[in-house]
């Protein structure tokens, strides 16, 4: 039959026809009616004869992978071809041995010997199949992946252009679904909409947006924190892509930090009166001495402690007592400068660290002795303290107090902490003994 469909003015289209490396056919009406060698090695047949002038539909199984049925769909394929001129397709092929693969199919309405035909030439993609079809599983793994990240994911090209996005992106960062979802979108506009609603702070705008975008341009690997203007507190990572662009992630750690807050404030702050303890005190002690060093400043250290406190806690018991402390721990914070350090140092004693007092050494005595002075009568007014207690009716206890403050004044001597904190402790007792409510200074 091929020796009809080729005639003598058709050898060239023959030899090529033949020659081809991919599976060629031609088909008149609906039937195979010629093909080529390549056609019948790749479906496992021994002859041509074995599969000529049979129907498309028969060297397919009985349906498509989309349900359609072979035949009624190689029909429509078919009539396709003759009234566009060219029609291009996928399709599933079985082999000799029943095995079946899928194949791209390209119909093209020609012409032999003035009688319609259409030349089929289909080629295996089976492999390329495989292939989207394992890329199509990872991106779906990826989708997941990146859908149930606990935080902002986003991708960006080489152009700044957003090319992916997970749905916490949008919330997050609290951006518009017409924004994100726009178009186009890129960098660039992201930015542009945070510093116009003012998240970046005080300063210009374009200047904020243009900084940016030069950063994000370097394509640098980065890892900061941002604090959002509603408090919400976010560690962005970025990490350059091979093709260019970058790939972001956001994560909301706002408690992290909080919690990180609330050990630090336990580690260096009293529980009860919130007062530096003694791990700061021993901190700031130690940049007071530095201090002294560089400047020639003095300082000095004020150890307290309060007179008549057991009574209130043998009376009322440690809840009165600890309103006793926390009263004490306000008027202390009220006669010390901004600078100076009050800390809780145990029980009802208190250190007073006064910082950058006069180099000359009879004006920083001076000015240390008006300031304890002042606590002492700070402290020695009637306290008025409101106990509640749940169901009952509150009780209100006035109890008067007072403290015994010994001070050390020092400049840049080679002394140690220890040192400092004995030498304030025995002016403190050398204060108790002279009747207490009283000050004194450390003699050597």
């Amino acid at each position: 039959m091929s020796d009809v469909i080729f005639t003598h003015d058709h050898r060239c289209f023959q030899q090529l026809f033949e020659s081809s490396p991919d599976p060629a056919w031609i088909i008149a009406g609906n039937r195979f009616v010629a093909c080529n060698d390549a056609a019948a090695t790749t479906l496992g047949y021994t002859s041509r004869q074995e599969f000529l002038d049979v129907h498309p539909s028969r060297l397919s199984p009985p349906t498509q992978p989309d349900g359609q049925d072979s035949y009624s769909k190689a029909e429509r394929m078919m009539a396709i071809a003759r009234d566009t001129g060219l029609h291009r397709f996928e399709w599933v092929h079985s082999r000799a041995n029943g095995e079946t693969f899928f194949a791209e199919v390209t119909l093209s309405a020609i012409a032999l010997n003035n009688q319609p035909v259409i030349y089929c030439v289909w080629r295996d993609i089976t492999e390329r199949k495989n292939i989207e079809a394992k890329l199509l599983r990872q991106n779906e793994t990826l989708s997941t992946v990146i859908e149930n990240f606990p935080g902002a994911v986003t991708l960006f090209d080489a152009e700044l252009q957003l090319v992916a996005h997970n749905q916490k992106f949008a919330s997050l960062l609290e951006f518009p679904s017409t924004l994100v979802e726009q178009p186009g979108v890129g960098f660039e506009d992201f930015i542009r909409y945070n510093a116009e609603r003012g998240d970046y702070g005080k300063g210009d705008p374009q200047q904020q947006i243009a900084d940016i975008v030069a950063r994000a341009r370097q394509f640098l690997p980065h890892k900061f924190e941002r604090v959002r203007p509603n408090g919400t507190v976010l560690e962005i990572s970025g990490m350059p892509l091979p093709g260019g662009g970058f790939v972001s992630t956001y994560i909301d750690i706002t408690e992290r930090k909080a919690a990180l807050a609330r050990i630090e404030n336990l580690a260096f702050y009293d529980a009860l009166t919130a007062l530096p303890n003694r791990r700061l005190l021993s901190d700031r002690l130690a940049q007071a001495l530095a201090a002294c060093k560089r400047s020639g400043d003095r300082c000095a250290l004020l150890f307290l402690d309060l007179d008549n406190f057991k009574p209130i806690n043998d009376t009322h018991g440690h809840d009165v007592g600890d309103l006793l402390l926390l009263e004490a721990s306000a008027r202390l914070g009220q006669c010390v400068r901004q600078v100076d350090t009050v800390a809780r140092f145990g029980g009802d004693e208190f250190i007073v660290l006064l910082s950058h007092l006069p180099s000359e050494p009879a004006e920083s005595t001076a000015q240390a002795a008006r300031i304890a002075e002042k606590i002492c009568t700070a402290l020695s007014q009637p306290y008025r303290l409101v106990h509640l207690r749940p169901g009952q009716s509150d009780q209100v206890i006035t109890h008067q107090c007072s403290a015994s403050v010994g001070v050390v004044v020092f400049g840049a001597l080679d002394t140690s902490q220890d040192e400092l904190l004995r030498r304030a402790d025995l002016a403190m007792y050398n204060a108790k003994q002279a009747g207490r409510n009283t000050v004194r200074f450390f003699q050597p």
